[in-house]
């Protein structure tokens, strides 16, 4: 089989010399290097590797050539080979090309860029290769499945996402394929699937989600006695809460009844949060996370949901949908909100990739000249339009009704009405997403005529409304109309014996907080959620300080 091909393309022959030596020097073994001092060129050997079916992994770019920008070529180059990392090379010190960096990166046309020439490579180049490679093999090489589920029902299915989505690498077989009948020949005892085989040759049987966690090594359970504080959910807020809490000596316990890393955890690359500036996935954010968390001593017990709260004295009991109950000193709800999401073929497999579900004001500045698309009929749909074209961009706002006026606000309507930049398609959803590796193009349908069209899109930003996961806690905590829990001076003023008022993250009820997405209020984003999360421990060590 052919080596995967690493292709440099730059004008400047001293560089790529330079290059090209360097590479071949670490990487010679494993992969085939290639370079051309032409745009047009590197892009004819391109189309001739794509024809052989010869994979390529990393494209390198000089960003000023003369007949293609870098960031212009490995877009082109992109479409050639949509798995390669793409890598763009600036000289140091310049700073001409932020701008176009920044929305590339945005908009998933770049994966990385670093400056040359190169001192001291070990220290300057390898390092961002090496991780452009590790996030290319993760997504082309060959996996080391843990689990091998068998099966085509919709549990099998389900096993095989709740897998996928605790980062536990997995295949899924269907029973008449070659390998799904091996599977069954040699590990089938009674004809029933779905069938699990673990990496160390053990075989599960349909399992329950919570015996296929407990034989892959998770915590199902709660321990005995009174914890310092429970969290309930494990996406960025739990677990930054958990491993703070961890850190500061508690007795920590977190509960998560779906996957960990939450919300969050669905993204592709999050690309804004802060110390990885290449991005990280919502995934690998949460394993680290999860990691970090018992390593600090915190307890993460997964599979189960928390169904009811209340308070006995000094203490506030969880119930467990198993019927056990955990009881704490206090308790942090971190339970987060389920975004609707457009059920529209090619978007899920575009998620950070030019679709975003929110998030559309912080990327306004990166925007400009964008064809760019908002979903969504309500305030936040229209202030986001009205921020990306301020930004620069040509806004698309689509709308199933055929009127604004029910939806939002008037000082809003007129804004989005009076934008040079801003078109109202209404009566018009979005019926498919065009791209790979990135959006290039939407299909919309009119709602009435169902007739459909294509439209370029660089980028869509989905408004279609949150359901925080709160109603559990319905008549137990003080929540807002949407059904968020409120916190700090939004809650009314408890009665004189319950104390002083709530602190800033501190709900209707004394010693339970609630941080992230499930608070109103909240800012929806990793890092906001990260921050709350944290802040919520350093509470409840002064609630826990009042009450000794």
């Amino acid at each position: 089989m052919a080596l995967p091909t690493l292709l440099a393309v730059d004008d400047d022959r001293a560089s790529l010399v330079t290059l090209e030596h360097l590479l071949r020097q670490r990487y010679g073994n494993s992969y085939t290097v290639v370079t051309e001092t032409s745009a047009l060129a590197a892009l004819a050997r391109l189309g001739d590797l794509a024809a052989a079916g010869q994979e390529v992994a990393l494209l390198f770019a000089d960003q000023w050539m003369p007949e293609r920008t870098g960031i212009e070529f490995l877009a082109e180059a992109g479409s050639l080979h949509p798995h390669a990392r793409r890598l763009l090379m600036i000289d140091v010190g310049d700073v001409s090309a932020e701008r176009g960096i920044a929305m590339a990166m945005t908009l998933n046309q770049l994966d990385f860029y670093f400056g040359k020439q190169w001192e001291s490579p070990e220290e300057e180049l390898y390092p961002v290769i090496g991780e452009a490679l590790r996030r290319w093999a993760i997504a082309r090489a060959p996996r080391y499945e843990k689990v091998k589920v068998v099966g085509d029902s919709g549990r099998a299915r389900t096993l095989h996402r709740f897998l996928e989505g605790n980062n536990v690498t997995s295949g899924l077989y269907a029973p008449d394929s070659e390998a799904g009948r091996q599977l069954i020949q040699q590990h089938a005892t009674d004809g029933r699937l779905p069938i699990l085989v673990l990496y160390d040759g053990r075989v599960l049987v349909d399992p329950t989600d919570d015996e296929l966690a407990g034989a892959l090594g998770g915590n199902t359970e709660p321990g005995d006695g009174v914890y310092d504080v429970a969290i309930v959910g494990a996406g960025p807020a739990g677990l930054a809460a958990a491993v703070y809490a961890g850190s500061e000596g508690l007795r920590t316990i977190a509960v998560e009844g779906g996957n960990v890393g939450g919300q969050a955890g669905a993204s592709a690359r999050i690309r804004n949060y802060l110390g990885f500036p290449w991005g990280i996935s919502g995934l690998e954010l949460a394993e680290r996370a999860g990691r970090q968390a018992a390593q600090v001593g915190a307890e993460v017990v997964v599979t189960r949901n928390i169904t009811a709260l209340r308070s006995e004295g000094p203490h506030r009991v969880l119930s467990l949908d198993n019927g056990s109950e955990i009881r704490t000193r206090t308790v942090i709800v971190a339970t987060g909100a389920t975004y609707r999401r457009l059920d529209v073929p090619g978007i899920d497999a575009l998620v950070d990739a030019g679709v975003f579900y929110g998030a559309a004001v912080t990327d306004a500045q990166l925007l400009d000249g964008a064809n760019v698309y908002v979903v969504g009929g309500g305030n936040s749909a229209g202030q986001a339009a009205a921020h990306l074209a301020a930004g620069g961009a040509r806004v698309g706002l689509l709308v199933r009704r055929d009127s604004l006026a029910e939806t939002m606000t008037d000082y809003l309507v007129r804004e989005v009405s009076g934008s040079r930049n801003i078109d109202v398609f209404f009566n018009t959803e979005v019926v498919g997403a065009i791209g790979e590796q990135r959006l290039r193009g939407l299909v919309l349908a009119d709602t009435k005529s169902r007739a459909e069209r294509h439209v370029d899109a660089d980028a869509l930003y989905v408004y279609t409304g949150a359901r925080p996961r709160a109603e559990w806690l319905e008549g137990v905590l003080a929540r807002d109309r949407w059904g968020y829990i409120l916190t700090g001076r939004h809650v009314a003023v408890r009665d004189e014996n319950a104390g002083p008022r709530p602190l800033v993250l501190e709900t209707s009820m004394p010693g339970v907080f609630a941080a992230g997405d499930v608070r109103s209020g909240s800012v929806k984003r990793v890092a906001a959620a990260v921050g709350e999360g944290s802040t919520a421990v350093l509470m409840v060590r002064e609630h826990l300080k009042a009450m000794a």
